[in-house]
This record gives structure tokens, C-alpha cells and sequence, in this order.
């Protein structure tokens, strides 16, 4: 009976470690296949040298950005340009962010539920030099509410969804965050866009050159502003400065050159800045182009809304709290 007992605790026993090592390899086995699936990303940024994108907002036309120095440009088909820094900074450090929230696919036959196929997806490929460090897919975007939805003031805001593919795997990643929306864009949204970009507290003089000698100065004293010497109305003018701290348009007017002096121009000037100079064109009918100094390599397609009036006021718009702007 003593060895039966015992035969019997060595075989309780045995199958009893034998089910703790099959429950630990399955376990390190889960966690090592967790850690591989959140490692979606592996470049280092300081030296990137060029990101390949085939966006689906350009029909998987490619954009190519290219470092230089502390700047990136933009190019896409015989066109180079300065690419906009704030952008391009933002869309690596999404991509350095990336981490897999879970695995949703492991077959080809799903590519095209989750848009990471290359009839659907956007491609990005980042290189160091001549070597490929990232070449991923980024497919469908969802959005994903606040728990207990929408709550008016204070409400919390919901996360996105996108999921993603490495070309040369077949599973399929959902990853949190906007991937999908930030890298899914037209060749104009990654250009610089930027037509000024000015301090309310630094700018002490403007210069207005409009048609038939109809431009003023408007000059601030102290605290007060002034037009041609007259009082300026204070609220006018607090709201055009403020309506100037930063101009972006993405209207760009390629290839062209200035054959004449431009028919407005509004000269800034200020404290520790360097003056800005932004010139218009007329153009056949109400088209407009507009120039702006801080950004010297571009051109922007305008009409006499939006843009123009924001900037080129007339002197009794600032004089009075109406804020009439110009021709009207």
C-alpha cells in the first residue's frame, strides 16, 4: 500500500510540474510575441536622411523628403521646395511613438478590410543613407469616442485608431493615434505655407504701399497707435495685430515671376525682428499673388477675400471700430 501511495504522489507530482512547465512556455512564449508585436519601429531619427511617402491623397503618387542640414525640402515629380519643419517633426515623432495596441490580422486575405494593401494603404519607407529602416503600410483610420460619449464643456476627447502593416510581414497592427490622417496628405499640406508669423508686442510701425499714393504709416507712440498722425482706434488695432500672429495658405502659385512692381505692400517693423515684407500682384480678374519675405521661394494664389483683407487694411478700418478694410 506504502508504494502505491507513493508511486501515486510521484505521478500527482510529476504531471503537476509538467503542467506548470507547459503553462510557463506557453506564458514567456504570449510575452515574447507581445514585446515583438509593439516594435513596430526601429530608426534612429538623427540619421534619417530621406522618407519615401505614396500617400493615397496623391493616388499613390510618391513625395520625397530630403534633409538638409537642420531643414527638410519637399519634392514631388521635378519640383523642390522647404518643406514645412513642424510637420515633418511632427510626423517622425508619431512614427517613433508608434507602439501596436494588437495584432488584428495574420493572412493577406484581410489586407484590404484594413486598407494596408498598396491599392489602399499609404506607403512610407524611411532610409538612412542607402539602407531601408522602415517600410510600412498605413491603412484604415477609425475613430474612437470618449467613454460615456459627449459631456459639452470639459469633455474628454476621444483617440484614434489606424492600423498598419510592415511591407515585408503579413500581419496586420492597430496602433493608437492619427497616423492615417497625418501621413495621408497632399503634396501642398507638407510645403511651407507660412506668410507671417508676427508678435503683437514687437511691432512698433507698418507701412502700407497701396495704388495712387493711397497707403499710410501707422506708428505706435508709447501704448497708443497712430495713422498718418491720427489717433488710431486701440480695439481695430488690437484686433488686426493679434489676427497676424500667424498667416499660413496653401495656394501655391508655381513658376511664377514678378514682371512689375506689386500694387499693395505692407512693410512690418518692429523690436528685434527683422522687417517683413508682404507684396501683391494683381492678376487677370480678382485673382491675386501674394509674397511674403519669410518665406522667399514661394508664391500664393489669392483672391480679394480672406488673405488680403485680413492684411491689407484701409487707414479709416483703424481708425474707427468698424474695421473697414480696404476698397470696400
Amino acid at each position: 500500500m506504502s508504494g502505491k501511495f507513493n508511486n501515486r504522489t510521484l505521478l500527482i507530482v510529476f504531471i503537476s510540474l509538467a503542467g506548470i512547465l507547459v503553462l510557463t512556455r506557453v506564458f514567456t512564449a504570449k510575452k515574447a510575441e507581445r514585446t515583438l508585436d509593439t516594435e513596430l519601429v526601429r530608426i534612429d531619427t538623427g540619421r534619417i536622411s530621406t522618407i519615401h511617402l505614396f500617400p493615397q491623397a496623391e493616388q499613390g503618387a510618391e513625395i520625397v523628403f530630403s534633409r538638409n542640414g537642420f531643414a527638410w525640402d519637399v519634392s514631388k515629380d521635378d519640383l523642390s521646395v522647404p518643406a514645412d519643419k513642424f510637420s515633418i517633426g511632427n510626423a517622425i515623432n508619431e512614427l517613433m511613438n508608434l507602439k501596436a495596441d494588437r495584432l488584428v490580422a495574420r493572412s493577406e486575405d484581410k489586407w484590404s478590410e484594413f486598407h494596408v494593401n498598396d491599392s489602399l494603404g499609404t506607403r512610407v519607407v524611411v532610409k538612412e543613407g542607402k539602407k531601408t529602416t522602415l517600410d510600412m503600410i498605413i491603412g484604415r483610420f477609425n475613430y474612437q469616442p470618449p467613454p460615456g460619449g459627449y459631456s459639452g464643456y470639459g469633455q474628454q476627447y476621444g483617440t484614434g485608431i489606424t492600423y498598419v502593416r510592415n511591407t515585408d510581414e503579413k500581419e496586420v497592427y492597430a496602433v493608437e493615434g492619427f497616423l492615417a490622417m497625418s501621413f495621408n496628405q497632399g503634396f501642398s499640406s507638407w510645403r511651407n505655407q507660412s506668410v507671417c508669423n508676427l508678435s503683437r508686442e514687437q511691432i512698433s510701425k507698418i507701412i502700407f504701399e497701396y495704388p495712387a499714393d493711397s497707403g499710410f504709416v501707422a506708428q505706435k507712440t508709447d501704448v497708443n497707435w497712430t495713422i498718418n498722425g491720427i489717433l488710431a482706434d486701440s480695439t481695430s488695432m488690437a484686433q488686426y495685430l493679434n489676427g497676424l500672429s500667424r498667416k499660413n495658405h496653401g495656394n501655391f502659385a508655381d513658376g511664377f515671376s514678378p514682371l512689375s512692381q506689386p500694387d499693395y505692400q505692407a512693410t512690418f517693423e518692429g523690436v528685434n525682428m527683422d522687417p517683413l515684407l508682404i507684396r501683391v500682384y494683381s492678376q487677370v480678374g480678382n485673382d491675386l499673388i501674394l509674397h511674403s519675405s519669410i518665406n522667399p521661394d514661394s508664391y500664393f494664389r489669392i483672391t480679394r477675400e480672406g488673405l488680403f483683407k485680413d492684411i491689407f487694411k484701409s487707414s479709416a478700418g483703424l481708425t474707427s471700430i468698424s474695421g473697414s478694410v480696404l476698397n470696400e
